[in-house]
Order: C-alpha cells, then structure tokens, then sequence
C-alpha cells in the first residue's frame, strides 16, 4: 500500500508504532510488516492484508500513533494537533475564525482558518511565520493571535 507522512522527518513515522485506526467506532492496531521508501512516499506492508481487495478498504484511512511516543517539544514549538481547533484572533481583537487544518509547503506552514460565523464561510490562509505573522500563541486556552486584516 502507499503511504504518505506527515512527520517532519518523513521516516521517524516509523518509529512511533503501533500505528491505530479508528474501524467501526472501535480503536484498532495495525501491526506493520515492512515498509519502504518511494519518491515521496512510502510503501508498507500491514500484516494480514494480503491482496488488493483487502488493501483498497484502506483508502484514505487515517493512522494515529500515541502522542506518549512524540518527543518533548522546546519552548515556541507545537504540534499541528495543538493548532487545530485554535481561535483566531486578529491583533486588533477581531474574531477571524477556527483553525481548521494546516498546510505545509516549500517555505512555511500556513494555517487555514474558516470563519462560521460569517455569511460567505471562506477559508481565510495565513502564513505560520511566528512574530512576522502569528503574533502570540495560547495553547492551553486555544487562542491564536495573528497580524492579520
């Protein structure tokens, strides 16, 4: 099957096992028997899927691992699942919206923010670039404050 990351470090997923699915409202472990390397992505075998019938049922499935396992973080460093759900906050105390997912690319992450609250429910982008942009973080009450109009 392939797989994508989306660890910093691309490999270090591999080291977090075991790897959960949610199945039917039940948790369950994935035992992976191999994996690897190819152009972007990888290629894993998971113990008793043995066929393609049985691999496409996994399509799209998303993996979780135990957040015990994830390394400490320094001071000013999160993990996207902490972001995700934040308020966002403009510096002039305008209500922008609710992070709703973040995206990665060549230059910096951004933070994808959608406001319910308004008529037109667009997704508002904002670059992840801390001082320059994203002003102030509060994990703890979910609150983010950008520069931002």
């Amino acid at each position: 099957m392939n797989f994508f990351s989306f660890t910093e470090d691309k490999e270090k997923i591999f080291s977090y096992l075991p790897w959960f699915i949610l199945k039917n409202k039940k948790w369950e472990t994935i035992q992976l028997k191999s994996w690897k390397k190819y152009n972007n992505r990888f290629i894993i075998q998971i113990n008793n899927v043995i066929d393609r019938s049985v691999a496409s049922a996994w399509t799209n499935t998303d993996i979780f691992i135990d957040r015990v396992q994830l390394p400490k973080l320094k001071k000013n460093e999160y993990y996207w699942d902490d972001i995700i759900k934040c308020k966002v906050f403009s510096v002039k105390n305008k209500y922008l919206g609710i992070v709703i997912d973040l995206i990665s690319n060549k230059y910096n992450d951004t933070i994808l923010v959608k406001n319910k609250l308004k008529r037109n429910n667009k997704t508002i982008m904002i670059p992840f670039i801390t001082e320059k942009v994203v002003k102030y973080i509060d994990i703890k009450n979910k609150i983010i404050t950008v520069q931002w109009n």
